[in-house]
């Protein structure tokens, strides 16, 4: 072995020696500072111990000896807490005279003056034992006849209840009741309401004291000022309806007739055709038979094609891979509230081809009538949906002329459909074109001042000796409009020639019987007149009528 090599081992060998001793040294000392953390640790811990134990006999000194809070203690101020407050501002009947066991609708509106907000599945009224002998069979509980209409009312807003009273089956003068308004059973300060019914044989004979709305100051014919105590109107079809409206005379009726909340429902003849009628949903739907039996259950999106075939009298349709053929007639039913396209249909305005009415969101039928020999294609859907979707006015007219114009077209309609003669031999009511221009759901989109104007005046017809009123209205007059017998030969009562200063010097545009629209627009915009005003002068001596 050669010296070099000798050196080397020795060389290796110190440096492992040295190592060796580094590490041993270096594990001491992370053994040392370890013991020092941990006792520095626990002197921590105990030190924080004393202090919690120390904080915590402070406070219950202080809780029990200076009857302090925790908020207190800590320096916190509690937020205050919500106030619920309320004031009556209408009450549509204080004192009544009725007959025994007799329905009618009551109104409250209470102003929010808390600082809470209120919901609709929290503020209700409440019946006191008192107002127990008023109890309605529509009252969802004895003690809860009725909750907050709005979904919510804010501090400062209005909100509103509408339920039924029924007088007790004893005649009594002075039967009082009280309603108290509350918040998750909480009382609302301001929320109380009293009723008196004077239960007589002859209501007629007794002044019926109601709180009236505000009248129109404007010129021009104004509302009455008290409702008429009781409902006589003869009308055919007929449960609990609700509300009031200013500018209304009878209210009673709801309590009379079975209509659902967005009235009867109506058959609107949209269209016929010789053709092949072809139709698609955006959403799945179901052809049926008259029977109701079901012929075929369709996607989405897929257009189907109808026809009706004169010669074998059947009515067919394609769907997958085959044909169905029946002699009834089809009922395509809307299942899941989708918008049907009638896509062999087109009805655009000359001023925007864009623009295309074919799209609505009832359900139809397609249904052949022997007395003209046409198949039409037949909307049904509740009368205030379909008025919502009628062109006979615009989106920027005055709101008052728009709600005019939907009380009239809405008496027009149930004037039909309650006669049910004009086109009973083709199964409808009214069409879309020749009775009311009505455009379905596209129009609903373009004009939705029409739609409030229709909510703002649900369920108010025009009627006159106890019997609804047709309702006629136009285009233009040249001064004044025309008497019915001007035009169709015999004498109508409430339709006479008035004046039509504002169309004076104008050709007439349309038959000149009953409302000038043009007139009217005007005197909503420039003279202030309001709806029950324009249309008590146009249809002279009616009343206007809340029936649902």
């Amino acid at each position: 072995m050669s010296p070099h090599c000798r050196v080397s081992k020795t060389m290796k060998k110190i440096q492992l020696e040295y190592l060796k001793g580094l590490k041993e040294q270096t594990e001491n000392t992370i053994k040392e500072k370890s013991q020092e953390t941990n006792i520095f640790v626990n002197v921590a811990v105990v030190l924080v111990v004393v202090i919690l134990v120390a904080f915590s006999l402070r406070v219950a000194h202080d809780m029990i000896y200076y009857n302090k809070s925790m908020s207190d203690i800590l320096g916190i101020k509690a937020a205050a807490a919500a106030t619920n407050a309320a004031e009556l501002i209408h009450q549509s009947h204080t004192t009544v005279n009725i007959r025994p066991n007799t329905g009618f609708t009551f109104t409250l509106k209470f102003n929010n003056t808390g600082d809470s907000t209120w919901t609709k599945d929290k503020v209700y009224l409440k019946s006191s034992t008192t107002a127990l002998k008023f109890k309605h069979n529509f009252w969802p509980d004895p003690y809860l006849p009725a909750q907050l209409q709005e979904e919510i009312v804010a501090p400062g807003e209005a909100g509103t209840f509408v339920f039924a009273l029924e007088s007790p089956p004893s005649l009594n003068l002075n039967y009082s009741g009280d309603f108290i308004l509350v918040n998750d059973n909480v009382l609302i300060s301001g929320g109380g309401s009293n009723v008196i019914m004077n239960v007589v044989a002859d209501p007629e004979n007794m002044v019926t004291e109601t709180t009236p709305e505000e009248n129109n100051t404007d010129s021009g014919p104004t509302s009455n000022d008290q409702q008429m105590a009781m409902c006589s109107l003869n009308f055919r079809i007929a449960g609990l309806i609700d509300g009031t409206e200013s500018g209304v005379d009878n209210t009673t009726c709801v309590q009379e007739f079975n209509l659902p909340a967005e009235g009867p429902i109506m058959r609107v003849g949209l269209f016929y055709s010789d053709e092949i009628i072809t139709i698609r949903n955006t959403k799945a739907w179901q052809v049926l038979n008259e029977n109701g039996t079901l012929l075929a259950s369709i996607p989405a999106e897929i257009e189907i094609p109808f026809f009706y075939n004169n010669e074998t009298k059947e009515y067919s349709f394609d769907f997958i891979d085959q044909t169905i053929r029946t002699t009834s007639y089809l009922s395509l039913k809307n299942i899941n509230n989708g918008v049907y396209t009638t896509t062999s249909y087109h009805n655009s305005p000359s001023y925007n081809s864009n623009i295309d009415y074919n799209d609505f969101i009832g359900d139809f039928e397609i249904r052949h009538n022997d007395s003209k020999d046409r198949t039409w294609v037949i909307e049904i859907l509740p009368v205030e949906t379909y008025l919502k979707g009628i062109q006979e006015t615009t989106n920027y007219d005055p709101i008052e002329y728009l709600k005019t114009m939907a009380v009239a077209a809405r008496t027009y309609a149930l004037y039909h459909y309650d006669r049910y003669t004009k086109h009973a031999d083709e199964f409808f009511h009214v069409d879309s074109k020749f009775d009311q221009v009505y455009k379905g759901f596209v129009s609903m989109q373009i004009f939705p001042r029409v739609g409030e104007a229709v909510s703002a005046t649900s369920g108010i017809i025009g009627t006159y000796n106890d019997k609804i009123i047709v309702a006629p209205y136009f285009s233009r007059s040249d001064g004044r409009t025309r008497s019915y017998s001007e035009v169709w030969t015999y004498e109508v009562p409430y339709l006479i020639s008035v004046p039509t200063p504002y169309t004076e010097g104008k050709t007439l545009f349309g038959h000149g019987v009953g409302i000038d629209a043009t007139d009217a627009l005007n005197r909503a915009e420039f003279d202030g007149w309001s709806y029950d005003q324009l249309l008590k002068y146009y249809y002279t001596g009616i009343n206007l009528e809340k029936i649902y």
